[in-house]
């Protein structure tokens, strides 16, 4: 399989993609942290801290794109095998991160609905843990592929790196294996169970609470991030499982190149699962735009 299998226009779209996306998804990240350092009255019981590390994880998925933008104008990895490594493990890495920090943030959910007296005692030990927790693990996966725990390799596109899925070393099933049960298999259904059991508060009408997220808008907010998360990275869980069982070495370029676009892609829709949470929020985060005054009562 070699990179001539896109003509040099479609090579030209898919530049023009990354260079889109990585643009106005890094934006929209920073926009998204910024706005919760600004507006510290969003929450009335926990804290941001965690939504926070999302936006910065989000901005790591797609803030590579310079290097896969041009190499796709190029047709080809421009940048030798070290930095192919790199843009594996920042990929692994922030993917993972982020894909952490939406289970956190469900398994939040459960903790200060039900269990708010005894994450007060312990709050800022209780983020600082659970947002720590997450970024070691991230580490952990992103960095064993470029210490010999399989590899990272260029993709069948010719114009990416990631984990080496097509015509893998012997390390590769142990480490799929091990990351899926540990980072998907387990934390999914329990992030499911938190957001089922978390419940809503009572909501009322009164004027101060429109201007902090309730817990029903926090648990609707977390469901639509979970959503966006299975659907970002799905594509690149199944062709990395698949090619446990199947033989991808004839997988086409638009295949390949599908998983790492939708991931990117997904990042767009994040601010929409918190503007549509919240009207604060979504006034404060547009206000960015015009540099308004941010809204202190909606």
């Amino acid at each position: 399989m070699t990179a001539a299998e896109f003509s040099s226009f479609e090579h030209s779209i898919v530049g023009i993609t990354y260079m889109v996306i990585g643009i106005s998804g890094t934006l929209l990240s920073l926009l998204v942290a910024l706005t919760f350092i600004r507006e510290k009255g969003l929450f009335k019981y926990g804290r941001a801290w965690l939504h926070i590390s999302l936006a910065i994880a989000n901005v790591g998925v797609v803030g590579a794109f310079p290097f896969s933008g041009s190499s796709s104008f190029s047709g080809r990895w421009l940048y030798g095998s070290g930095m192919c490594t790199f843009y594996g493990f920042i990929g692994m890495f922030f993917g993972i991160a982020a894909i952490g920090n939406v289970f956190a943030l469900c398994v939040e959910r459960y903790l200060v609905s039900k269990k708010k007296d005894s994450v007060d005692k312990v709050s800022n030990q209780f983020y600082w843990m659970i947002t720590a927790l997450v970024w070691i693990n991230a580490f952990f996966w992103g960095i064993m592929p470029a210490l010999g725990w399989t590899s990272y390799d260029i993709e069948p596109s010719g114009t990416s790196c990631t984990i080496k899925w097509q015509n893998y070393d012997s390390g590769y099933p142990s480490f799929m294996a091990m990351l899926s049960l540990t980072c998907f298999l387990i934390p999914l259904p329990v992030a499911l169970i938190c957001l089922i059991l978390s419940g809503t508060d009572k909501i009322t009408e009164d004027k101060e609470e429109k201007t902090y997220f309730r817990e029903d808008q926090l648990r609707s907010t977390c469901t639509f991030l979970l959503i966006l998360a299975l659907i970002g990275w799905g594509p690149y869980c199944f062709i990395c499982i698949w090619a446990l069982f199947a033989d991808t070495t004839q997988v086409s370029m638009l295949a390949a190149v599908i998983p790492p676009l939708a991931a990117k892609t997904m990042v767009l829709l994040y601010p929409v699962a918190y503007c549509q949470g919240n009207k604060r929020f979504k006034n404060a985060f547009l206000g960015m735009f015009i540099f308004n005054e941010s809204p202190k009562q909606q």
